[in-house]
């Protein structure tokens, strides 16, 4: 089940995971077996002037995990087209154009994965690479399922397993599970990680963080960040986010 916006609900999608394609072709997506609010009757019956003066305001797809819990949500635009829907007469099918954070196709495993049940291992992102791993990332990230959940007390100490940092993906996902645990967040780039040091995302600094394996970050996250006054690499910058946000790292 999806739910559109506040306008009602559908079965199922169709063209949900999409190929990469230049940001100036529009992509749609069919939702199959939608139950529309009586607003949204209103606008797909009406006439052309009465869907001008009267925009839907159709703004976002929420995707359901398997237990009907928010799981996700899409950005979509306009409705471009609607039909009765062969699942149920009292239902319709719409077309509608898709955002430019739509599922990628070549990640399709992940978000089923991911759709059956959240992760219940450490490491499970560890067999995926390039779009596969990012997508996974993606997926944590957008996940409202943990959402609202408090912080740990200062003064804990957290294990990170780096022996699958071998990407920048790869350290997210592994501070994320060893503050969150599997599936778990804690920043998708340096500002992220940077505002999760600051609260509100599992834990309180000061806390000591011990690295494991983390030679493999230091050679795989060597890349250098442009714009900085002195050559910095991206592993130096994670460092330093972690010194000033009171954060003790042991590298091992």
């Amino acid at each position: 089940m999806r739910t559109i916006g506040s306008s009602g609900q559908c079965l199922d999608a169709e063209g949900l995971y999409v190929e990469v394609t230049d940001e100036d072709e529009s992509v749609t997506i069919e939702l199959l077996g939608c139950l529309p609010s009586q607003r949204m009757r209103d606008y797909l019956t009406g006439s052309k002037r009465y869907r001008q003066r009267n925009p839907l305001g159709l703004a976002w797809l929420r995707m359901l995990d398997t237990v009907g819990e928010p799981w996700v949500d899409f950005w979509l635009s306009q409705i471009v087209d609607w039909r009765p829907s062969a699942l149920d007469p009292q239902r319709v099918d719409l077309v509608a154009v898709w955002g430019v954070d739509s599922p990628l196709a070549g990640a399709r495993d992940v978000w089923e994965r991911w759709l059956v049940a959240r992760p219940d291992r450490l490491n499970l992102w560890a067999e995926y690479e390039g779009v596969a791993r990012e997508e996974w990332l993606t997926i944590v990230r957008r996940d409202q399922r943990r959402l609202g959940r408090p912080d740990r007390a200062p003064g804990r100490t957290y294990d990170l397993d780096g022996s699958h940092i071998t990407d920048k993906a790869g350290f997210y996902l592994a501070i994320g599970e060893a503050i969150n645990g599997p599936g778990g967040y804690f920043g998708c780039n340096l500002d992220a990680l940077d505002d999760c040091l600051c609260g509100g995302f599992g834990a309180r600094t000061p806390f000591t963080l011990i690295w494991q394996d983390s030679q493999i970050a230091r050679g795989s996250l060597a890349t250098s960040i442009e714009g900085m006054d002195e050559p910095f690499t991206y592993y130096d910058v994670i460092l330093s986010i972690f010194q000033d946000r009171d954060v003790a790292v042991v590298l091992r």
